[in-house]
This record gives C-alpha cells, structure tokens and sequence, in this order.
C-alpha cells in the first residue's frame, strides 16, 4: 500500500520563486544561492535534502527549458501548456520540486494507517483509502488534530489502534506477536509527527497543507485551489 504524504508549504516563499525567470532559478541553484531561501525545518518532521532538490530542478531544466521563454517561471509554464509545448504532467514537475524546497516539513504514513491517526476526528468514517485525498477531510482533521495537546492525541491514537485489534479478534499479548511493540511505538512516531505538523499548520500563517501520494503525477498533488494542475491551468491564487 502507497504512503500518503504532506508537504507543509511556505506559500510567501514558494510564491517569491515561482516569481523569478528560469535564467534566475538556473544561476541560483547552480551556484547555491537560493539556500537561504528554504523556510526552516520543523525538528519534529522531516523533508528532502537541499542537494537533492536542485539536481532534481537542475536535471528538469537541462531537459524542458528550450520550452520555456524569459518571463516569470509560472507564467512561462502555464503558457507552455496552454501552447501545448509541455504537458501538465512535465509543467507541474518544477512546481512540485520547489512546494519541497519551501517545505518547512513533510510527514508520510501508509495510507491504512493514516485511516486511524485522522478518521476519529472527522464527521463520518471514510469509505476507502482514496476519500483521504478530499480536501474538506483534511481541513477538518488538521485543524481539529492541531488543536488537541499533544499527549491526548497520540494515546487516542494508539488506545483506537488497540480497539480496532480487539475487534478483529487480533490479540495484544506480546508472548503471541512479537511485532505488537514496534507497531505500537511506529503509531506513536507518526502521531506526534503529524500532530506537530498539524499544531504549525493551526499557529503559523501563510502555511499549506499539501497532500499527495507516493509516486502520484505531479499534477495530482494537492486540493482545491491549491492542486498543481488547477494552478497551472486556472491561475495561481496566490499570484
């Protein structure tokens, strides 16, 4: 089963690259300029390396930006695939790589699991797993999640956890699944990583939530006004 993931994104920062021509996005990161732009880290959630990011930025480049012509880098690519010349697919790719670069942390768990850390705080269970890419259910969650402390959210977490094994007729005796510890303490892990995303989405301004799926196309990553393709196609909102 694919993980679910969370960007928390800095949208002031990601709207000021975004801003900048490619000419200006290449000679940054080639030379390392634009560090200084990356928010900082959550110490309690994780994200991708500097590094790793402006190779990825750098490698898309050297393939598309024969594509892309002086002007600001969203606008030359909602003009690219207005034009046909990128598809949205390629177009969303710079987009995504720079929603990381300005992500202060990213928070990622098996979609099954994420079911139990976020269904208890909702209005009514979920159907699937594929219900957890509606924007309204991670409105609802994030904000009520953020707004609980956090020691009662993680032993929510796992007395929910322990419920739903007893009802399955599964058994918590650690004699008879040795795997009952680790799991119990992976549920804690993820909980307190997603409470604190939840608890910097609730206090600090110009922050979004940006849920995606491992391995899902660039173009798909995000709801509502914020889906990368709604961007590209219907104008960025924070423009």
């Amino acid at each position: 089963m694919p993980d679910l993931q969370i960007r928390l994104v800095d949208v002031d920062r990601w709207h000021t690259l975004l801003k900048m021509t490619l000419n200006e996005m290449i000679d940054g990161m080639e030379k390392q300029s634009l560090r200084d732009t990356r928010p900082d880290e959550n110490p309690h959630l994780s994200r991708s390396f500097t590094t790793d990011l402006e190779g990825d930025l750098l490698q898309w480049t050297d393939k598309w930006s024969k594509e892309l012509g002086d002007g600001q880098i969203f606008d030359e690519l909602s003009t690219a695939v207005d034009r046909k010349m990128l598809g949205i697919e390629d177009a969303c790719e710079p987009l995504s790589i720079l929603s990381q670069w300005c992500s202060v942390g990213e928070w990622a768990a098996w979609e099954a699991r994420v079911l139990l850390y976020v269904e208890p705080h909702l209005d009514s269970p979920l159907k699937d797993a594929e219900e957890l890419y509606r924007k309204q259910v991670w409105d609802t969650a994030l904000d009520r999640i953020g707004r609980m402390d956090k020691a009662s959210y993680v032993e929510s977490v796992v007395l929910d956890w322990m419920e739903r094994r007893k009802s399955l007729g599964e058994t918590m005796d650690e004699t008879k699944d040795p795997m009952i510890l680790s799991t119990m303490q992976a549920h804690e892990r993820s909980s307190n990583s997603l409470h604190a995303l939840a608890h910097q989405l609730r206090i600090s301004n110009g922050l979004i939530a940006l849920v995606g799926r491992e391995w899902l196309e660039p173009h798909r990553w995000g709801q509502g006004d914020w889906n990368l393709g709604n961007m590209l196609n219907k104008g960025y909102r924070g423009s």
